[in-house]
């Protein structure tokens, strides 16, 4: 890995990788040859335990309730809170500098900065090569002058990465029950078994799909359904087999299997979905024909065929893979303005389509319809949109009747917001509009490679609650009146405060996007493959930037959670 002279080499991201089949000698083991006589002790591997433990408590330490002791008030007033535990703050020891890349020596206890040059100093002085970046918990050599990989020390971070998440979850859903499940590590023998029954093929899972006439609104939902990790995970694993399914026609589980199949064949070619796109064709008749039509009233119709051909298909609390992927369950809470009361509504959803900022046509465009529509006024990004999703807003004088103080016509607040978060959460950002003609909004929408949902669950909306309750002395005033919630920007300062619970965060792992107009366009996807990005339109395949995807124009987007959840009744009946 080369590096530009002065300037510290770039930290690498850890991955989780599976190294349970290689013996400890092997090339894959660990990339630097400095680090097999340091570890016979185990002292180095303890102390890198230790560092990344501090690493990730300090980095989380506001989710952890680690934080500094409280200031004095201006007045003087010694505070008598209860003292708060906190960590020390990673700084230099020459010459106590925060910044700059602080490194820790992992064979003594010495803390230096990269930028001014007292971690290196350290480690030609003493001899002591590795050390581990704090920000990071990357572990440097200084004999290779570069950070290296290690499965032992890569093991040991991503178990600490797992237990800080387990720890946050707790702390922050105290009442919440998760199992814990332990990591499975092959024996010699089941070892054996998988290196003797399986191979690798680098080209498998990365396929074009040929247009085979205005299909590119079912190629790009395809590619999706690829690279969705749950999805791939359960068929991948013979969970639906053609081979072994009882219905006997028009099976979307089985199109899916076919699909998988040909995609992880190892072909190169472009494949040609015909047997998807006929099935599609006689389970949804509004969908036949050749005609353009929309990705996303095609992936729902293909979810709901999926799920209703499913063995384990039902109506109520459904365990098909559908909905174990794609469902959850969002909250609608109306509060009466007269007496505070709280009717509270539960319904299931599979996406969330989101509206764009409203904003006013220009004088020209007004005039015309069923042209582009571009709309630029501010910032506007997918946050802005979930924002204004979850905000409350007010309703009329004859939509309410309040059950409690028995008024008719009672002014209430409703607002919306994640009661049970999916596995893996889709958006629609609803650019298409048919109320002033046929038009299309071109607004781009900024959206992030990872996102963080807790501000928009129920959870963090009851304790957002109860700390403005705290902060009001309990005099009750966050009713759902206007004073509390009447402007997204105080919503917004509310969510900025709340800390990251690692169960609500989720990664992109596909875009799609949509060009033209919205009657002759063309559809467009990114889908992350083995780390790295890829642009897929239609039969082409090529690689792309994070930076590419980011600046699309987005029409729909894919999040996996992070950190996958468990059922907890499930876990515990098995």
């Amino acid at each position: 890995m080369a590096n530009i002279p002065g300037s510290p080499p770039p930290i690498p991201t850890t991955k989780l990788l599976t190294q349970d089949f290689f013996p400890g000698d092997h090339s894959a083991a660990h990339g630097c040859p400095h680090l097999k006589p340091v570890k016979r002790t185990g002292e180095i591997l303890s102390n890198y335990q230790i560092l990344s433990r501090y690493s990730l408590n300090f980095k989380h330490r506001h989710a952890l309730g680690i934080l500094p002791p409280k200031k004095r008030s201006k007045s003087g007033a010694e505070d008598t809170a209860k003292p708060i535990p906190q960590l020390p703050i990673p700084s230099c020891m020459t010459c106590e500098t925060t910044m700059g890349r602080i490194h820790a020596c992992l064979q003594c206890v010495y803390v230096g900065c990269w930028k001014g040059g007292h971690s290196q100093s350290h480690s030609q002085e003493s001899g002591h090569t590795l050390s581990i970046e704090i920000s990071r918990c990357g572990l440097y050599c200084g004999q290779c002058k570069d950070f290296v990989y290690d499965r032992d020390f890569d093991g040991i971070h991503n178990s600490e990465v797992l237990r800080n998440s387990e720890i946050i979850s707790m702390v922050q859903e105290p009442g919440q029950k998760r199992p814990r499940f332990s990591k499975w590590h092959a024996g010699n023998k089941e070892a054996a078994l998988i290196k003797a029954g399986s191979k690798l093929q680098a080209c498998q899972g990365l396929r074009g799909l040929r247009n085979m006439g205005s299909t590119c609104f079912m190629n790009v939902i395809l590619q999706c359904f690829i690279h969705n990790p749950l999805l791939r995970g359960y068929f991948l694993s013979d969970q639906h087999s053609s081979k072994r399914c009882e219905v006997k026609s028009e099976c979307m589980g089985c199109e899916m299997d076919q699909l998988f199949t040909q995609f992880y064949s190892g072909v190169k070619t472009p494949y040609g979905p015909c047997s998807f796109l006929h099935t599609m064709w006689m389970s949804s008749s509004d969908l036949a024909g050749y005609a353009q039509q929309d990705a996303h009233e095609f992936f729902i119709s293909a979810l709901n065929q999926i799920h209703a051909k499913s063995p384990t298909s039902k109506l109520h609390h459904c365990s098909c893979v559908i909905h174990k992927t794609f469902a959850g369950v969002l909250q609608s809470d109306v509060t009466c303005l007269n007496c505070a009361n709280v009717t509270s509504a539960f319904d299931p959803i599979l996406d969330i389509s989101l509206d764009l900022r409203p904003t006013k046509r220009s004088k020209s465009m007004s005039k015309v319809r069923g042209l582009n529509d571009e709309r630029n006024d501010g910032p506007n990004s997918l946050a802005d949109c979930l924002d204004r999703y979850t905000h409350p807003e007010k309703l009329g004088t004859n939509e309410y009747n309040c059950s409690k103080c028995g008024k008719t016509g009672q002014e209430a607040t409703k607002q919306l917001s994640m009661k049970v978060l999916p596995p893996v959460l889709s958006f629609q950002l609803k650019r298409f509009e048919h109320s002033m003609g046929a038009s299309k909004i071109e607004t781009k929408i900024k959206f992030p490679a990872q996102l963080d949902m807790t501000q928009y669950t129920t959870s963090a909306r009851k304790s957002k609650k109860s700390k403005l309750l705290k902060l009001n002395g309990g005099s009750g005033s966050e009713n759902g009146s206007p004073s509390n919630a009447s402007t997204p920007s105080s919503t917004t300062s509310s969510h900025a405060a709340l800390e990251p619970i690692p169960t609500y965060v989720y990664n992109l792992f596909a875009v799609i996007n949509h060009q033209g107009k919205m009657d002759t366009g063309h559809y467009t996807a990114f889908a992350k493959h083995r780390g790295e990005w890829f642009s897929l339109d239609d039969h082409k395949v090529t690689l792309a930037t994070q930076k590419e995807v980011l600046d699309s124009k987005a029409y729909m987007l894919f999040y996996v959670k992070q950190n996958l959840d468990y059922d907890y009744s499930s876990a515990t009946r098995d």
